[in-house]
C-alpha cells in the first residue's frame, strides 16, 4: 500500500522550508569561511600550507573516532524513541569520550607521528587533536540543536565553528606570525569556544547506570558509523596523501585549492543530509518514508541541475580569485569538473544512506563506504604516477560511482521508488556540459559570457527551488495540525457542562490517586514509553490510553 501523498508532500514541505534554513545557516558561513581562502593561500607559503593541509586530513581522522558517529545517535534517541534526556544523556557520554580520546592521542603523538612523515611537525600534530576533539563535542551538540530546533543557538554555534575560527586563525598568520602552528591555534581557540556554548546551550543530563541502555542502543547504531566515516575520509583524503608521496607538496596544494572549490556543492549536500535526518528519523510509517525518500531525493536532483550547470560556468572565475598565479590555476579548470560532476553521485549514495540508517542498517553503510574507499586508494595509485592530478580526480568520481551502485544493492530490499528515466537524462546531460566546458578556451570573451551563464544558471536553481516549494506548499498547509481550533473546542466542552453531577462554577475533582497505566506526556518524553505496566499481581482491562 502506497502512502498518501498529502503527509508525503506536507514533509518535502518542511523538509525544504525550515529543515533546509539550518542548511542555509550553515552554508552561509561555510561560504564564509571558505571566501578566506585565498587571503590564507596568499598569506601562508605553499609548505605553510601543505602543513595546513596535511594536519587537517590528521584531524579528520581523529574527528571521527573523537566522535564515534554519536551526533546521528543523538538525533535517532530525540525523534524515534521520542527521548529527549536520553539525547541529553548521551551529550554527556560525548563529552567524556572526546575527552579521553584527545587527552591519549595527545600522549602519543611522538608514537605515531613519524609514521606519518611528519617528525618534525608535533606542535601541529597535537593542534589537531585538539581540534579534532573539539570539533567532534561541538558537531554532537549542533544534533542534538537541530533535533530541538534552536535554529538561532545552532546559528551561533556553527558560526563559531566556522567563521570566528577561520578568520581568527588567518588573523593571527596575518598580524602575529605567519606559520601553519599559529593558524592551527586559532582554529583551536575558536573550537573550544563553540563546544563550550554547544554544552551550554544543549546541557548534557546526567547519564546513570540504569540509563546504561540509552548508551548501549546508540553505540550499537553509531559504531558502524565509525568505519563508514574513516572510509568516506579515505575517499576524500586519501588522494591527497598519493598525490603527496607521488608529485610533491605543491601539487597537494593545487588539488587543495581545486577540490575546495569542486567539492561545494558535495559540502551543502553532507550539510543538508545532517539537517534532513531528525525528520526521517521521525516519520514511524515504513510506506510514507520510503514516499518522503524518494521524493526528496529527486527533488535534490532537480536542484543539482542548476548547480552542476553553473558551477562548470564558475569554476575559471572562481579559480582566478581563490589561488595566486603560483598555484597555474588555467590548467586546474579540467580538475574541478571532474571533481564537481562527482557531487551527482554523491548525492544519489546519501540517498540510498539516509534509506539504510532511517531503517537502522548502519553497518550495510560501513560495507559499501569500506569498498569504495579500497577502490579509491587502488586508483590513485594507479592514475597519479601517470596522469597527475586529473587522474587523482577521475579515482574520486569512478569511487563515488561505484559507492552509489553498491549502496543501491545493499538498500533494494527498502522498496524505494526509482527516479524517472527523464531525471536521469538530465543528470547525465548536466555532467557532459560541465567536462565539455573544460575545454573552451579561456579570454575576455568567454569569461564574460561564463559570468552570464552562471548568474543564468542562478535564476534557473531559484524557479527550480519555488516550484518545488509551490507543489508542496499548499499540501502543508492542509495537513499542519490546527492547534487553535482544538483548543476551541476543548474549551466549548469544558465550559458545557456536561458532567451533571458538577454545578456551575465547581472545580472538577482531581483523582487523589492517577491511574498506574495513564500515559503521562512527560513520562514518555523523558522515558520513551508509551505508557507503564501496572504492577504484578494487579489487571487494568483498559491499554494504553
Amino acid at each position: 500500500m502506497s502512502a498518501s501523498p498529502e503527509p508525503e508532500k506536507g514533509h518535502i514541505a518542511q523538509l525544504f522550508g525550515r529543515d533546509s534554513l539550518y542548511m542555509l545557516m550553515w552554508a552561509v558561513q561555510i561560504i564564509g569561511a571558505a571566501l578566506l581562502t585565498p587571503i590564507t593561500t596568499r598569506v601562508l607559503g605553499l609548505p605553510e600550507f601543505g602543513t595546513i593541509t596535511s594536519a587537517n586530513a590528521v584531524m579528520q581522522v581523529l574527528f571521527v573516532f573523537a566522535g564515534l558517529g554519536l551526533q546521528t545517535a543523538v538525533q535517532r534517541e530525540y525523534s524515534t524513541f521520542e527521548n529527549p534526556r536520553g539525547a541529553h544523556q548521551l551529550i554527556l557520554a560525548a563529552l567524556v569520550i572526546t575527552a579521553g580520546f584527545s587527552a591519549a592521542a595527545w600522549f602519543t603523538v611522538p608514537f605515531w607521528a613519524g609514521a606519518l612523515e611528519m617528525g618534525d611537525e608535533q606542535t601541529a600534530l597535537r593542534w589537531a587533536v585538539l581540534w579534532a576533539g573539539s570539533s567532534a563535542l561541538t558537531t554532537i551538540s549542533l544534533g542534538l540543536l537541530r533535533s530541538l530546533d534552536k535554529l538561532l543557538m545552532f546559528s551561533a554555534v556553527s558560526f563559531l565553528q566556522a567563521v570566528v575560527a577561520e578568520a581568527l586563525a588567518l588573523g593571527l598568520v596575518k598580524f602575529y606570525r605567519p606559520t601553519a602552528e599559529v593558524f592551527l591555534g586559532g582554529q583551536v581557540a575558536a573550537q573550544f569556544v563553540a563546544a563550550l556554548l554547544g554544552l551550554v546551550v544543549a546541557p548534557p543530563a546526567l547519564l546513570l547506570w540504569r540509563d546504561r541502555h540509552v548508551l548501549d542502543r546508540a553505540l550499537r547504531f553509531a559504531l558502524p558509523l565509525v568505519p563508514a566515516a574513516l572510509s568516506t575520509f579515505v575517499l576524500s583524503v586519501s588522494d591527497r596523501l598519493v598525490v603527496e608521496a607521488q608529485l610533491g607538496s605543491a601539487e597537494v596544494a593545487r588539488y587543495q585549492v581545486a577540490y575546495n572549490v569542486a567539492s561545494m556543492p558535495m559540502l551543502l549536500l553532507s550539510v543538508l543530509n545532517s539537517a534532513w535526518m531528525p525528520r526521517f528519523f521521525g516519520i514511524a510509517d515504513e510506506s510514507e518514508r520510503r514516499g518522503v525518500l524518494a521524493s526528496s531525493r529527486d527533488a535534490l536532483y532537480r536542484l543539482m541541475l542548476p548547480v552542476v550547470v553553473g558551477f562548470a560556468c564558475g569554476a575559471p572565475l572562481v579559480l582566478r580569485i581563490w589561488a595566486p598565479a603560483s598555484y597555474h590555476p588555467a590548467r586546474l579548470h579540467f580538475v574541478v569538473c571532474i571533481v564537481l560532476i562527482t557531487a551527482i553521485p554523491y548525492a544519489g549514495q546519501l540517498a540510498v544512506t539516509r534509506t539504510l540508517m532511517a531503517d537502522g542498517r548502519t553497518g550495510a553503510a560501513a560495507i559499501g563506504t569500506l569498498l569504495a574507499a579500497v577502490l579509491n586508494v587502488g586508483l590513485n595509485l594507479a592514475l597519479v604516477p601517470r596522469f597527475g592530478l586529473e587522474g587523482c580526480a577521475f579515482a574520486t568520481l569512478a569511487a563515488y560511482v561505484f559507492l552509489y551502485v553498491a549502496l543501491e544493492a545493499f538498500g533494494r530490499g527498502a522498496r524505494v521508488p526509482p527516479s524517472p528515466a527523464v531525471l536521469k537524462i538530465q543528470l547525465a546531460g548536466a555532467a557532459a556540459l560541465a567536462l565539455a566546458s573544460a575545454w573552451v578556451s579561456e579570454n575576455a570573451l568567454t569569461l564574460s559570457l561564463r559570468a552570464i551563464a552562471g548568474a543564468a544558471t542562478l535564476v534557473w536553481f531559484v524557479r527550480v527551488l519555488r516550484t518545488i516549494g509551490t507543489e508542496n506548499r499548499e499540501t502543508e498547509e492542509r495537513t499542519r495540525p490546527v492547534h487553535a481550533e482544538v483548543l476551541m473546542v476543548a474549551a466549548t466542552i469544558e465550559m458545557s457542562g456536561i458532567i451533571p453531577e458538577r454545578r456551575r462554577g465547581e472545580r472538577r475533582a482531581v483523582p487523589a490517586t492517577p491511574r498506574e497505566d495513564e500515559r503521562r506526556f512527560d513520562d514518555r518524553r523523558l522515558t520513551g514509553k508509551h505508557w507503564s505496566r501496572p504492577p504484578v499481581g494487579e489487571d487494568h482491562l483498559e491499554g494504553p490510553r
